[in-house]
């Protein structure tokens, strides 16, 4: 099959789908609408499917019991962000219609590329080699977990999985042009929200008070020479606070203080000596200071880490469906995603799609009032995801797969804050 000019034919439809999805945005555990527009399209093209209480929706494309199988995702949630009416250069040319909820992440385009990809392969079926394609629409994707529900379903149902794939877009890319990084794809997280106590006063007699704030300006400094301490200086590490909230005048000393923010690291060693750390810092500083602390438990989740063999996989066959120029290398994400469970669980790859067009004002960032994409990219995310999926079921390429994870453990970090 010519999978760009199929890719080509239904991109009204792609650029439709993902016009309605992006009118009707729904947050974390609330895509009731997505998830029936979802199953509806899946009805329309013929594929049978199954919704996963909390999950989202499974989808399957010919023997997906076989051991030939490849996972496509999407995710489908939107983000608690008022969308901005005007992109970074003009007036939008499709808005939310929900006050206070946005795609700002992509992940309507997310969507609406898998649901034509999967339309496609489902029209071709019969030209497919023998194998299976299991399609995942996630839910909460930003910060839930519930993919966990998902894998929990796939692997307790006895489903194999020899190959997955996701795709991303980027704004910091032109759009049309596809990067798929040969390793890290995206950062894991150490994500932390702590409440430091000691005892208020007055401004004028400090000495008669332990003042968290005192406390806080320690431990931040401590944590933040960890980076020149305890990691290589070849590997990628960064540590920041976003939340900083204590007291409400400039007089009066508080009684305590919040704070949180995160860490990210392409090497889950790194985040755990941060976690071991930052226990460490918070006993130490806060005995020093005479404070006390609530909320030192760090969730720390797994890096998204490209199977090698299988992105240099996924770039052949990039380039023998849309050509040299496609290709593009740039640098991974420091962002985290929950697709990095999939990369631990079997050998998988996550694509970075380019959507910026400075002349039609794309090109803020992911999570920006201001975000937007130029659609014409999107029957390349669309053929890029065709031509992966068919070509691994013909190929069958011979995989090493990541070594057994506890699975129990893998569950339990999936999501968490500051994604």
């Amino acid at each position: 099959m010519d999978i760009k000019a199929l890719a080509a034919m239904y991109e009204p439809e792609t650029i439709e789908i993902r016009r309605r999805l992006h009118r009707e945005p729904e947050l974390s555990n609330f895509e009731t609408r997505t998830l029936k527009f979802i199953g509806e399209k899946l009805d329309e093209y013929a594929i049978r499917y199954i919704e996963v209480e909390k999950g989202g929706i499974l989808g399957f494309i010919g023997d997906a019991e076989s051991e030939n199988t490849v996972l496509l995702r999407a995710d489908i949630d939107a983000l608690p962000i008022r969308e901005n009416p005007r992109n970074l250069k003009r007036e939008r040319d499709v808005i939310s219609r929900n006050d206070g909820a946005q795609h700002a992440c992509g992940h309507d385009a997310h969507t609406a590329m898998l649901l034509t990809a999967a339309r496609i392969l489902r029209e071709h079926e019969g030209k497919l080699a023998p194998g299976g394609v299991i399609l995942l629409f996630e839910r909460g994707e930003e910060g839930t977990g519930n993919l966990r529900y998902l894998l929990r379903h796939i692997i307790g149902g006895g489903l194999r999985v020899s190959a997955a794939h996701a795709i991303h877009v980027r704004p910091d890319l032109d759009a049309g042009r596809i990067h798929i990084p040969l390793g890290p794809a995206m950062a894991g997280t150490a994500g932390f929200q702590t409440t430091l106590r000691g005892r208020g006063g007055h401004g004028s007699r400090p000495d008669m008070s332990n003042n968290p704030v005192d406390c806080f300006v320690a431990v931040y400094n401590a944590l933040t020479s960890f980076r020149l301490r305890r990691t290589p200086p070849f590997e990628p590490f960064t540590f920041s606070v976003g939340l900083l909230s204590g007291g409400d005048k400039g007089n009066i000393i508080p009684a305590e203080l919040t704070f949180g923010g995160s860490a990210r690291f392409y090497s889950i060693e790194a985040g755990e000596a941060f976690a071991s750390e930052f226990k460490r810092v918070l006993d130490g500083v806060t005995a020093a200071y005479g404070c006390e602390y609530a909320g030192g438990d760090i969730r720390l989740g797994y890096p998204t880490i490209n199977h090698g063999a299988l992105a240099e996989f996924a770039r052949e066959t990039a380039r023998r469906t849309l050509g040299d120029a496609v290709l593009t290398d740039d640098e991974p994400l420091m962002g985290s995603e929950s697709f990095a469970a999939v990369t631990r669980l079997w050998p998988a790859v996550m694509a970075f799609l380019g959507v910026r067009n400075v002349e039609l004002g794309a090109g803020a960032d992911l999570h920006s009032e201001f975000f937007d994409i130029d659609e014409s990219a999107l029957k390349l995310g669309v053929a890029e995801t065709v031509a992966f999926a068919s070509g691994f079921l013909q190929s069958k390429p011979k995989l090493e797969h990541p070594g057994e994870p506890d699975v129990d453990d893998l569950l339990r970090r999936i999501g968490g804050p500051g994604l």
